[in-house]
């Protein structure tokens, strides 16, 4: 093979290489806007809850639901795999929106399916709803909504005691385990505020019967 064929073999194989990049870069630039507004609507879901606005939150699922699908039909049009954070963030905050609204207000926990993801993902979405929970949960002891309180802190114990079995390697679940270890420490501090305030609140009882 003599210099001009070696110059015209790499610029083949080159042309190739960028034909390929231009495609993936052409799927990626449609994916990005796409996957900051459905995390944006999760975002929306969850605070929808805090504020208790929930005429919205049907539709705003839906809604991200199809955003997915999208994601998922556009991811399939590139010629070489994508990085799993794509989809796996979105999947994740979705994941994490439903069951977190479903939980505070209908009393019902969602199966995967339910929540548009994959049980790889569910437990993912579950560690994140610790967090969501805690804020709520604060939000009741800030309007003496103690029972609701109690039984969504109850709620808040199984999810971390669930989570907790997922004993496996990093490799198979990457980033789990740190997730559930700043559950841990997001269950011990809510245990801690929902039981001082129960005292408080006995100890308010006891101070009005004696006045």
């Amino acid at each position: 093979m003599n210099t001009e064929e070696r110059k015209r073999v790499l610029d083949e194989v080159f042309q190739e290489i960028r034909s390929y990049y231009d495609l993936m870069d052409e799927v990626r630039e449609k994916i990005l806007p796409l996957q900051r507004q459905t995390v944006r609507i999760c975002s929306e879901i969850i605070k929808n809850v805090h504020r208790t606005e929930f005429t919205e939150i049907p539709a705003k699922i839906e809604a991200a639901k199809r955003n997915l699908n999208q994601l998922q039909a556009l991811i399939a049009q590139a010629p070489g795999r994508l990085p799993k954070n794509y989809l796996q963030i979105v999947k994740q905050e979705l994941g994490e929106a439903v069951i977190f609204s479903d939980l505070v207000v209908n009393g019902r926990v969602p199966q995967p399916a339910e929540c548009g993801i994959e049980i790889e993902d569910y437990a993912y979405a579950c560690a994140d709803v610790v967090g969501e929970l805690r804020r709520y949960i604060l939000k009741c002891l800030r309007n003496d909504q103690y029972s609701l309180a109690t039984d969504l802190l109850e709620d808040m114990t199984e999810f971390y005691n669930n989570l907790f079995t997922m004993d496996y390697p990093n490799g198979l679940i990457p980033g789990l385990r740190k997730k559930i270890d700043v559950a841990r420490g997001i269950l011990t501090r809510t245990e801690a505020d929902v039981t001082l305030s129960k005292q408080m609140q006995t100890l308010q009882s006891a101070l009005n019967k004696k006045s």
